[in-house]
């Protein structure tokens, strides 16, 4: 009898191993690491997609009002009126992919030491570069509108102005990032700094422009306008300048325009930076402060290195580096 009984609960055991080895079998690790709010992909938005929607419906509003043909050059040919308020849509457009771009190349850099080091899948990580070359292929597209818009100016400049907008509000931009919800707009608020389209301008300037602003640029970033309190005017250097604020240092450094980032090779150390394009030593030097090269990250526009050094400390860095260069 005790035999029989010992039976019975070892194919019961057996049965209800097998039953739960099946249902297992259905459930992925993903599956419950979703229900105990796990993310398995990054899924932080890395596109302003509404700034990118707006602008898109304003310009197909400007086509059927302005362009006779679909000859491609027809943004050249706009009045200024509606020039300027594509300009000023493809600005905040700009704005968006700029803070777009430091949020992600910060949690580029976080994820792929959690990656190297097995804490995350390889499909998060892919997930990850995929932001990333979506964000790549958003910047491109900004630069060819800007450049039928404009055909005889930089297409790079309207990036390195948006990036001087963010400069000097990024700690608001960034934090309006992270709390934004639903469908909120994270940018809404630090927009209202950049004049409406319409608005009374300088004598001989576009309607909204202040003096000395060249057309399009929001105020605060052309370059006759003053820094805001706490942020450096830039100082210029030997095919470089830079500036800072109490956190940060920006290093901006000529580069010729066909550089292509896979040239360029910046290697950040607490009290050194050097900058080679092609090989060839571009910018190198011994820093007048130390800074945290672990949160230092770059970005390459178009006949110009953008480099953002984290202070180690607050103090006001007297120089660049400590040699004069």
């Amino acid at each position: 009898m005790v035999a029989f009984v010992l039976g019975l609960v070892i194919v019961v055991s057996l049965l209800l191993l097998a039953a739960f080895a099946s249902l297992w079998g259905f459930r992925q690790p993903s599956d419950a690491l979703e229900e105990l709010g796990v993310k398995t992909t990054y899924t932080r938005a890395s596109l302003p997609s509404a700034k990118i929607d707006a602008y898109c419906e304003l310009k197909e509003r400007v086509r059927r009002q302005y362009a006779g043909t679909s000859d491609s050059t027809w943004m050249s040919m706009l009045p200024m009126e509606a020039k300027e308020m594509l300009k000023y849509s493809l600005m905040q457009r700009a704005i968006g992919d700029v803070v777009a771009l430091r949020k992600i190349e910060v949690d580029t850099r976080g994820y792929w030491r959690l990656f190297t080091k097995g804490v995350i899948t390889r499909t998060y990580w892919n997930s990850v570069v995929q932001a990333e070359k979506e964000l790549s292929a958003e910047l491109e597209a900004l630069k060819a509108e800007a450049a039928s818009v404009e055909p005889s100016q930089d297409p790079q400049g309207i990036i390195y102005e948006a990036m001087q907008f963010v400069m000097q509000h990024g700690d608001k931009l960034l934090q309006a990032a992270e709390t934004a919800s639903g469908g909120a707009d994270p940018l809404a608020d630090i927009m209202k700094l950049m004049p409406q389209p319409g608005m009374g301008g300088a004598p001989g300037m576009p309607t909204g422009m202040p003096p000395g602003m060249p057309p399009g640029m929001p105020p605060g970033v052309g370059p006759q306008a003053p820094p805001p309190p706490g942020v450096q005017a830039p100082v210029e250097g030997d095919g470089f300048s830079w500036r800072q604020d109490a956190e940060e240092i920006e290093v901006s450094v000529v580069l010729p325009n066909n550089a292509t980032k896979t040239e360029v090779k910046v290697n950040f150390q607490r009290r050194a930076l050097r900058i080679q394009h092609r090989g060839s030593v571009v910018l190198e030097g011994q820093l007048a402060l130390p800074c945290r090269p672990e949160e230092c990250t770059w970005t390459l526009s178009k006949g110009r290195i953008i480099i953002s050094m984290e202070k180690a400390d607050s103090r006001p860095w007297p120089s660049l580096f400590s040699e004069t260069k």
